[in-house]
Formats: C-alpha cells, sequence, structure tokens
C-alpha cells in the first residue's frame, strides 16, 4: 500500500489556477489527474473561495457518519453519529468545537451517551449558544431530544424530550434566530397517519411552546426542513406517492413551502413549488427576507438536476425555479444542502456522481445562476452526506467519507478572498 497526495486546484475568477494545500491518505492506486478540482464556470464578478485542504475530524476505529457542522464568529461546531461499544452496532451523538475558525478542534463530547440508538443528529447556533437534537429510540419508540449549551459549546445542559409522545418521530431539522429556536420533525401515528410537527422556543431553549401541526400531507419519504431570520420561520418539504406515476396526476404531492411572520405562532397557506419536475430531499435557507431552496434527488427519485427557486418577500413568492446543469453534471444530486451568504449569493453542497464515484460538489450560485462547482472531496472512495455552514467570509462544509478505510467524518474550510 503506498501514500498518494491529492492536489486541490482550483480555477477561480479571471481564470487564475491556485493549489490547494494537499491531503494525504493511502491507496493501492490513485489516479491524480482525476481528483484535480477546477471550476465548470467563471465569472469574473463573483468573489472567488478558496478551500483549505479536508481534515479527518473522527480518525477513529469506529462508523462516523451523518457530520452536522455550524458556525459563528471564530466559533465552529461538528456534531456527528458514531457506533460504540460493546459490538459497535449502537450509535451515539459526539460534539467537537474550534474556538479559532476551525484551525483546531477540542476534545470530543458524547452527548447522549445512553443505551438507546442514536441518530441524525442537527446543529444550530447564534451567538454562545448551541442547540443541539437528534432522534433517539431510549423510551421504546424514537423521540426527538433535544439540548443546548450556553457557553460556546463547553457545557452541556442536561437533555430534554420535545416530541415526547407514543408515535415515532424522526427527520428532525432545528434553526434559530437569536433567542428563538424552532425545530420541526416527522411523526407518525400507531394509525399510519404522517403529520409534520413543529415546536418553537422564544427564550433560547429554555423553554417551548406547544406542538403545531404544520401538514398531514406527508409519508416516509418526507424530510421537513426550516430556516429563519427575525421574526420569519419557513418550513419546506417534500411528497412523493410512488404509486402516482405522473407527479401532475396528484396535487398532494410536490415540493411544499409555508410561511411565518410571527415567529411560528401563526402560518400562512401552503405553497406548491413544484409539481412538475422530478423532485426530492430539499433544503431551505433564509437572509433578511431572501428564502433559497434547493432539492435534489432521493434513492426513490431520481432527479436531473438541482432544483432552486428563490424568494425575495419573505417567501410570499418565488422566482421561476430553475433546474441547474440538467445536461448530465448533477446526475441525482442527493443529500443537498444550502447555505445563505447575504441577499444574492448562496452555496449549495451536495452528493454527485463523477466519473463514478460519489463526490461533494460545492456549487456557487449569484442570484438563479450558478458561477462555479468545485469538486471538495475528490477522493477515490465514497463521499456522501455534506453538511455546510458560514460566518463571516468562511464557509465549512463536512461530509462522511470511506477513503480513510471506514466512514470517517471529513471537513473542509473555505474562504471568500
Amino acid at each position: 500500500m503506498k501514500a498518494f497526495t491529492i492536489v486541490i486546484v482550483a480555477v477561480i475568477a479571471g481564470g487564475v489556477a491556485t493549489v490547494l494545500p494537499s491531503m494525504v491518505y493511502y491507496s493501492s492506486q490513485f489516479d491524480r489527474l482525476q481528483y484535480t478540482i477546477v471550476s465548470e464556470t467563471t465569472d469574473s464578478n463573483s468573489v472567488p473561495v478558496i478551500f483549505e485542504n479536508a481534515t479527518n475530524l473522527t480518525n477513529n476505529p469506529m462508523d462516523s457518519v451523518y457530520g452536522q457542522v455550524a458556525a459563528w464568529d471564530n466559533n465552529v461546531y461538528m456534531l456527528w453519529q458514531d457506533s460504540v461499544p460493546p459490538g459497535y452496532t449502537n450509535y451515539d451523538i459526539f460534539i467537537k468545537t474550534s474556538n479559532d475558525n476551525g484551525t483546531t478542534f477540542g476534545t470530543t463530547v458524547n452527548l447522549s451517551n445512553n443505551p438507546g440508538f442514536s441518530e441524525h443528529p442537527q446543529i444550530a447556533t447564534h451567538g454562545n449558544n448551541v442547540y443541539a437534537i437528534w432522534a433517539d429510540d431510549s423510551s421504546g419508540n424514537r423521540e426527538v431530544l433535544f439540548t443546548r449549551s450556553q457557553d460556546k459549546g463547553i457545557s452541556f445542559e442536561s437533555i430534554s424530550n420535545l416530541s415526547n409522545n407514543t408515535s415515532d418521530s424522526f427527520n428532525q431539522e432545528i434553526a434559530v434566530f437569536g433567542d428563538d429556536v424552532y425545530v420541526v420533525w416527522l411523526d407518525r401515528g400507531e394509525n399510519g397517519d404522517t403529520n409534520i410537527l413543529f415546536r418553537a422556543s422564544a427564550d433560547g431553549g429554555a423553554t417551548f411552546g406547544n406542538t403545531v401541526d404544520v401538514s398531514n400531507n406527508a409519508n416516509e419519504e418526507t424530510f421537513p426542513k426550516v430556516a429563519a431570520y427575525e421574526g420569519n420561520v419557513y418550513i419546506a418539504w417534500n411528497v412523493i406517492d410512488e404509486t402516482i406515476v405522473d407527479i401532475g396526476d396528484s396535487e398532494n404531492q410536490g415540493l411544499f413551502f409555508v410561511t411565518s411572520l410571527d415567529g411560528g405562532n401563526n402560518f400562512g397557506d401552503i405553497m406548491t413549488l413544484n409539481q412538475e419536475n422530478d423532485f426530492g430531499e430539499l433544503q431551505v435557507a433564509a437572509y433578511n427576507e431572501t428564502v433559497y431552496v434547493v432539492a435534489g434527488g432521493l434513492h426513490t427519485v431520481s432527479a436531473n438536476g438541482l432544483f432552486f427557486a428563490a424568494s425575495t418577500d419573505a417567501g410570499s413568492s418565488f422566482s421561476e425555479p430553475v433546474s441547474i446543469d440538467e445536461s448530465g453534471t448533477f446526475v441525482n444530486p442527493l443529500n443537498v444542502e444550502v447555505g445563505a451568504y447575504d441577499d444574492q449569493f448562496s452555496y449549495i453542497a451536495a452528493q454527485v456522481s463523477v466519473s463514478g464515484n460519489e463526490e461533494i460538489l460545492l456549487i456557487e450560485m449569484d442570484g438563479n445562476d450558478s458561477t462555479r462547482v468545485m469538486n471538495l472531496s475528490n477522493n477515490p472512495k465514497i463521499s456522501e452526506c455534506p453538511s455546510i455552514a458560514m460566518a463571516g467570509d468562511n464557509i465549512y462544509v463536512v461530509w462522511e467519507d470511506m477513503t480513510p478505510g471506514n466512514h470517517e467524518i471529513l471537513y473542509a474550510k473555505g474562504s471568500r478572498a
């Protein structure tokens, strides 16, 4: 087995090629040219993003999966689930914190640390506060559990149960703005009905209000998402019925969106964003009154490109959706994530097949136009499930990767030059 070095080259605005720092793995085969990163397009008016080398954040023999990232000022928080002894068939939720813009990270902390199966963690931060949620079956059914830190991740408070019912609660997401914390999840009752449920906190997660039933138009392939800016809350989700061949045959499936302008106390009418094209899991992000919605495929839905739509009036209306590169580059993009840099620029991370391998691509959006695509993982094994966060001019992307020999959490830090 021989060592190899991955050389990352990013073509930035003006056509200048910049060699990024390399990362070293071990493999018996390596084609250096195959893993060179180049931009798909260049735009002289956009700001180049330069990424450093990818870092193995977990670097252990366990199964480390579903990495998530959040950032505020100089603080970066990495959350993931890890298999634990004995047997390594159960999973707990772990976190690492950086106080120097992601340059170094502190010790690993086990947040869940219980005999139940803890999965699909989500994280959000604002100021000194850090919030983490995940699904856990310690009670006998999956519940949405929550904890917070008020000291930049140094310590975490006792865990609370947000769903707290006999239903199966999962596919949870969290958003925060100021002291307002919003959690949404999918809830499957004993009679087979599936609802999108929502809870809000106005005191930084100290207490939560009543559970709100946002919609009963959902199934197990539904992934509700939430974003927030000031008092506005945005929830988006997907519904697909595999028994319906043509999406247009049912008004109950598609991509859906709803807005609250009063911190989640009241929601407006549900809007259908798309019923004509392929669709799957989506994501939503917000900055001021600009809202971005992006969607890729699912294991049951093959999407010819990325669905992208934006609103500039706090979700009252959306631009005509665009499909980003449906000519073949984005073949069934999965696990898409979107981050709002401002009211003009956004960044999309997606798991995409590149030359037969799953890679993590980062797409820069200027309004409705993609200006640059970069391959962040760029290695010989499967890379999947990205997460993206931004603080200032720094962009953080984290994903799970098989290149080290087992599932590890890798992350790359970029900056707008």
